[in-house]
Parts: structure tokens; C-alpha cells; sequence
């Protein structure tokens, strides 16, 4: 009998001595930046659910242009798991820890989305049409190079774009509000600058690459030196952040973050380079995203590299 009762008091301690897994609990805030895992670029559009554990979504939201996301007041929420999802993008879940949450029961996430490659991209249903074909190459915050003459091109930042047929199988390139001729635009394609009209060629109607006389790709000689360049940014809240000091190894060269947080460096010469981030008062590293930028050819590049700090 006493051994009976042993057994029974056993089975109580052990079934109610063990520490309980925590399956509900009360989420205020969650923000954080999405990158793409190749080049640590922000990955844009890209849908943030929280889901509770029979993948009901809680809350949802878009990463912006620096891959920022943020949702507020999520609530009690039972197993957690957050989903990042884009077209061509795998999907990514992860599950929420009590253990993560700070003492205002926020949260802040930062994670990287891995490209599907080229051979598994899912297809555009609607036949590509030199419009369409021409606007991919003028994305937003890049730039391309317009040539005037022979001896003198022009580098181009990217604010707005449009693609508009002026006639069929003829296009204009609007960018930023002014008009461009597509047979003097030279678009980043592999490390190069490569006529627009020639990679159009199949699509438009007359052969006006060949009629323009012009190079296929535009001579590094006519390239402005490679630009460094970024947002120094609050992970918590998507803000940028002034005063930061940020500094580019060999050569050594030093810059503040302005009143919107951006930075630039400029390198002539092929290399890795190296950022180092000094925070302002208040804040510090989140060793999150990549300092170090490879630069393949010293001229004609244009590299983002946004940085982050934390409160």
C-alpha cells in the first residue's frame, strides 16, 4: 500500500512539478526589417502575418521601401508564428517566444527572405509587352545613364518612371517627369551598362539600336565613380536616425547621417569595403544586416547599404 501511494505522490509532483509551456501570451507591438539574403537589400511589399497556432492570421502587414514592418496592439495570441511571404521569395515562418518580448511586451524581429532561383520564378501570365519589359530596368531609387554624346553621359537617379508607346512597337522612357530616348538609355545588366533599345530589340518594330550608331554598352570611361550609399535607421520604428558616424575602411573615410538619416561614400576602385557604425547618444548597433559591400568594378556602381541601430 505504501508503495502504491509512492507511486501516486510520484506521479503528482512529476506531472505538476514541471514547468508549463507557455502557449498564450500578450503581444503589443512587433516591427522589425526584412533583407534580401543575396545582397542585404530591402526586400519591398512583402507580406508579415502574425498567425496564432492553427495558422489563423492575427494581424497583417507590408514591409515599406526600407523593409521596415510594423503592427500595433496584436493582442493575446495562442502559439505564435509569424509568416514572410513575396512572389519569387520563399516563404519563411518562424515561431514567437514569449522570451523575445521586451518589458512593454514588444518585440522587434530582423530576418532575411531567400530568392527562389531564376530556373523555379514563377512566370508572368500576360504576354510581356515592350512597356512592360522596358519598365523593369527604371526601379525606383536606382539609377541608369543617359547618353548625350559621344563623349558624355549623363548618370541618372530614378525617382518615378513610365513607359509610354508613343506609337506601336515604339516607346519613350519618361523618367522623373522628363522624356528619354530609349536608343541613349544604358540600364544595369551584370555589372555593365547596356543599351535599352538593344535588349528591346526583339520587341519593337524597327531596328533603331542599329540605326543610332550607338554602343552596345556604354564605355566605362563615360561612368561616374561607384557611390556607397544608405539610411541609418531605428529597427524598432522605421525611423531614420541623425548623427550616426559611419566609417568605410581602406581608404578610411568618414561620414555623419544627415537630418534623414542617408549617408553616402564614393570608391574608385573595385574591392570589399567594410562599414563600422558609430551610433549617436541614445542608441546602439543592432548587428543586424550587412556592413561589408563587394564592389566588382570601380566605376558605374551603385550600392545600398542601409544600417541599423536600436534604442
Amino acid at each position: 500500500m505504501n508503495r502504491i501511494l509512492f507511486f501516486i505522490s510520484l506521479f503528482i509532483a512529476s506531472a505538476f512539478g514541471q514547468p508549463k509551456e507557455q502557449i498564450e501570451f500578450q503581444l503589443n507591438t512587433i516591427s522589425g526589417v526584412v533583407l534580401n539574403s543575396i545582397d542585404a537589400t530591402p526586400v519591398i511589399q512583402l507580406k508579415v502575418e502574425v498567425l496564432s497556432g492553427n495558422n489563423l492570421t492575427k494581424d497583417s502587414t507590408l514591409t515599406d521601401e526600407n523593409g521596415y514592418f510594423i503592427m500595433e496592439n496584436v493582442g493575446y495570441v495562442w502559439k505564435p508564428k509569424i509568416r514572410f511571404s513575396l512572389k519569387n521569395y520563399q516563404t519563411k515562418t518562424l515561431n514567437l517566444k514569449p522570451d523575445d518580448l521586451d518589458t512593454l511586451n514588444n518585440m522587434v524581429i530582423g530576418q532575411v527572405v531567400t530568392p527562389v532561383p531564376d530556373e523555379q520564378m514563377i512566370p508572368e501570365l500576360s504576354q510581356s509587352t515592350v512597356k512592360t519589359r522596358a519598365k523593369i530596368f527604371f526601379i525606383k531609387g536606382n539609377v541608369f545613364y543617359n547618353l548625350k554624346n559621344s563623349s558624355n553621359a549623363e548618370r541618372v537617379i530614378i525617382q518615378s518612371s513610365e513607359a509610354i508607346e508613343s506609337r506601336p512597337g515604339f516607346i519613350i522612357m519618361n523618367i522623373n517627369g522628363k522624356m528619354y530616348d530609349p536608343t541613349r538609355c544604358y540600364v544595369p545588366q551584370e555589372g555593365r551598362y547596356e543599351n535599352l533599345s538593344y535588349i528591346l530589340r526583339s520587341l519593337l518594330r524597327d531596328p533603331i539600336f542599329e540605326h543610332s550608331g550607338h554602343p552596345k554598352y556604354l564605355p566605362e570611361k563615360l561612368l561616374e565613380p561607384t557611390i556607397i550609399y544608405g539610411t541609418v535607421i531605428n529597427i524598432q520604428t522605421g525611423e531614420a536616425v541623425m548623427g550616426a558616424e559611419l566609417m568605410l575602411s581602406k581608404p578610411f573615410k568618414r561620414r555623419i547621417s544627415d537630418e534623414h538619416g542617408r549617408y553616402a561614400f564614393q570608391v574608385d576602385q573595385p574591392g570589399t569595403y567594410q562599414i563600422r557604425v558609430e551610433p549617436p547618444l541614445g542608441y546602439r548597433d543592432s548587428n543586424f544586416g550587412t556592413a561589408q559591400i563587394l564592389v566588382k568594378y570601380g566605376r558605374g556602381g551603385w550600392f545600398r547599404s542601409n544600417q541599423y541601430v536600436e534604442p
